[in-house]
């Protein structure tokens, strides 16, 4: 079997409508609440783009499609929620090259090849999205000749089911409890750009959250590389009461492992979840290594596919460290299922946020949590979703 051909498209509109980063309408998760609505962030510093993040995001933010045809008539694809156009033309004007004639097979070697090649302009951002779209279709179309699905190819079933969190705007907190979630994730909607008022603004909506919850639900505060020391650790003293499973990304990506380190022994008895804006395993390997946080959060879409997910997970099991694919995606659910260092998994709530629905607008048949688990059907083949091809606009 040798590969013959790509197809690469990007996204006509999200699922409320918006056009891309172009137009100033982020496709972000879809253009809901992740895109337009107050949630601290790396920008929120500068008041201009500090209201909501479509003010600011570009279209490394807006998804987009690759699909591999092979002389055999089998096929496979990807669709990524990052990357957008500049990820398929990085697909399209070099990394194409280490795909057509070869057997698609030959996952390790291609991305070997790809993660070489890249040495000279770039480990991360867009090229680990476009390496991880190649990535994860290879993958997709491997377990389809087999006639598997993924996580049988990679590990086989290691649970029943998965159980879920749930990612949320705060506002949306009402929605959640009882219905088989054993957690919520929440968007921080304040940060260091906040000062004293954001730290207390903090106190006062875990404790919100904590009573509107009850003590059954677990509680997690996504940061969004917006803090610093001082502001997570001021919180973390002002909402132990509260009992806060983790703190994820408060420091800024690409530099932070000692301080990550420093701050993860302030935090304690709050765990540290890292990981979802680093994109190399190298990068990886210095946060586990060096005890730098508690959960390892590689975003499998970005951090260059489901061949450096596994490298990372292969770090982290000598060090019993838990390994959760940040976001919520049927990739990330076919890895969950097959690894036993992987007791749970990420659903985020899309759109509006009141609902469960399916996260991404251009895939038939995503799997959705039921009483606040996934489970992954064993008689579909590959990652087991269709394309909405209406939705796609072809690039090449």
């Amino acid at each position: 079997m040798k590969i013959t051909s790509i197809k690469l498209y990007t996204v006509k509109s999200g699922d409320t409508g918006a056009r891309g980063a172009a137009h100033g309408e982020s496709q972000y998760w879809g253009g809901g609440w992740t895109a337009n609505a107050l949630i601290s962030c790396p920008m929120s510093v500068h008041p201009k783009y500090s209201k909501i993040r479509s003010l600011w995001m570009g279209g490394g933010q807006d998804p987009y499609v690759i699909e591999i045809f092979t002389d055999e008539g089998v096929s496979g694809f990807c669709a990524n929620y990052g990357g957008g156009a500049f990820a398929c033309s990085i697909i399209d004007q070099h990394l194409k090259r280490f795909l057509i004639g070869q057997d698609p097979f030959n996952i390790e070697l291609i991305w070997d090849q790809m993660n070489r090649s890249m040495l000279p302009y770039g480990l991360g951002g867009v090229t680990g999205m476009a390496m991880a779209g190649v990535d994860l279709a290879l993958y997709d179309l491997v377990a389809k000749a087999r006639k598997l699905p993924v996580y049988k190819m990679i590990g086989g079933q290691t649970k029943e089911s998965i159980p879920c969190y749930v990612t949320i705007h705060p506002d949306t907190a009402d929605c959640w409890r009882d219905r088989g979630f054993f957690g919520v994730k929440i968007a921080a909607p304040w940060g260091v750009e906040s000062g004293r008022e954001g730290i207390k603004n903090m106190e006062r909506l875990i404790g919100k959250l904590r009573a509107d919850l009850g003590e059954d639900m677990e509680i997690m505060i996504d940061c969004y590389l917006s803090w610093n020391i001082e502001f997570a650790t001021r919180v973390a003293e002002r909402v132990r009461d509260f009992d806060v499973k983790w703190f994820e990304d408060p420091l800024q990506n690409g530099w932070a492992t000692e301080s990550n380190r420093i701050l993860r022994d302030r935090l304690a008895p709050i765990l540290l979840a890292t990981g979802n804006l680093e994109y190399h395993p190298k990068a990886f390997h210095d946060i586990i290594h060096n005890h730098a946080t508690d959960i390892i959060q590689p975003e499998m879409q970005w951090c260059g596919g489901l061949t450096p997910t596994r490298q990372i997970a292969a770090m982290a099991k000598p060090y019993d460290m838990p390994i959760i694919p940040h976001c919520a995606s049927v990739y990330n659910y076919h890895f969950v299922m097959s690894n036993t260092n992987s007791p749970y998994a990420e659903y985020i709530a899309a759109g509006e946020g009141r609902e469960v629905q399916p996260i991404f607008s251009v895939l038939e048949g995503e799997p959705l949590p039921v009483n606040g688990k996934i489970s992954l059907d064993p008689d579909k083949h590959g990652f087991g979703v269709e394309l909405k091809r209406e939705l796609l606009a072809p690039f090449n």
